[in-house]
């Protein structure tokens, strides 16, 4: 039942917002798996307004939601300093019908994408995530278990690749290249329904590194002899180096934030997007060692046949890791304190 204003006037904390909806009832629409209203109300919240007085009839809300909401009276007026925002509009798009709906599910899930992805995510990845993480928004799927299914899909690559022959090599290289894609339905999923967790970030961080360094193993066992030791050597080196990496960062910050990690050539207060953008002669150079390029690359050669350059490509790439981490701990021995 809706509360008037005057009822609860003097209970409402100073971060309090009135929102406010239309008669047409789009705050009730469903948006990429939760409705109008509360994409608003965790908005809100994650601008600082710990209470929402909702002008509507009540409608059930996701429990976990992270602010309080009093329903107060339908066309109710604002107080005079209060602050007022629509409840029925996403992105500006205000939601009345099933075709501003969809209008609307469109243009979110294209800002779905992170400011700093990689080249082949941001040209090919996307065209193909985008729409599965629109569909899977409407089911009980979680990221976490998007996470657990594109593993299954990795290591699943990894086990073919050990069959050996061009069929085999190049299935394989497919699936890893699926893996990928699905690797970034689960972020997408996550910022789409409000479902990040740090579980979720260690999750998602170890399962990609464990799965391309059990790939790398596999496809040189297939080959054998000397590309079978360098493939195991470089796998060594390399899991060296992102225990370095992620020792750091919840060393520094609690969490398995990789994008927070910073060389020891980097400066602390360098944001995201600067470090880890790709723009420019070594952004792009840069991007040649990101994961989503690098997968993508080793699919084509698998599709090749050329299994001997994915394992020279992974072992270099291993080296290098390993080298870098090496040489931070020897720059740069002394974390910083580690930030609440």
């Amino acid at each position: 039942m809706a509360a008037s204003f005057s009822d609860i006037a003097d209970r409402l904390p100073s971060a309090t917002a009135f929102v406010e909806v239309g008669p047409e009832g789009g705050h009730a629409l469903q948006v990429g798996g939760l409705s109008v209203l509360e994409r608003v109300l965790w908005g809100l919240s994650r601008s600082g307004i710990g209470l929402a007085m909702v002008a509507a009839e009540p409608l059930p809300l996701r429990p976990d939601r992270p602010l309080q909401v009093v329903w107060v009276a339908p066309g109710g007026a604002a107080p005079a300093d209060m602050q007022v925002v629509r409840g029925d509009e996403v992105q500006g798009t205000r939601v009345v019908d099933e075709a501003t709906r969809r209008a609307a599910e469109r243009g979110l899930c294209r800002t779905l994408a992170k400011s700093h992805q990689g080249l082949i995510d941001g040209w090919v990845n996307w065209r193909f995530s985008s729409p599965i993480t629109r569909l899977l928004s409407y089911t009980p799927v979680r990221p976490n278990h998007i996470t657990l299914a594109a593993s299954v899909v990795g290591l699943a690559s990894a086990a073919i690749v050990l069959r050996g022959g061009w069929a085999a090599i190049a299935t394989a290289g497919v699936l890893l290249q699926l893996h990928s894609i699905l690797d970034s339905c689960d972020g997408e999923m996550a910022r789409l329904r409000f479902q990040g967790s740090r579980l979720g970030q260690w999750l998602d961080n170890v399962c990609d590194d464990v799965i391309d360094m059990v790939f790398l193993i596999c496809a040189g066992l297939t080959l054998g002899g000397g590309y079978a030791t360098l493939a195991v050597v470089a796998t060594l080196v390399r899991a060296w180096g992102h225990l370095v990496m992620y020792h750091e960062v919840y060393s520094r910050t609690g969490t398995g934030d990789v994008y927070s990690f910073r060389i020891w050539f980097q400066r602390e207060s360098q944001a995201v997007d600067e470090v880890y953008g790709v723009r420019g002669f070594g952004g792009y150079f840069r991007a040649l060692g990101r994961r989503d390029t690098y997968v993508f690359v080793w699919m084509l050669l698998c599709l090749l046949g050329q299994l001997e350059v994915v394992v020279v490509y992974g072992a270099v790439l291993g080296v290098m890791i390993g080298a870098l981490m090496a040489l931070h701990v020897l720059l740069r021995p002394r974390l910083p304190a580690r930030r609440a």
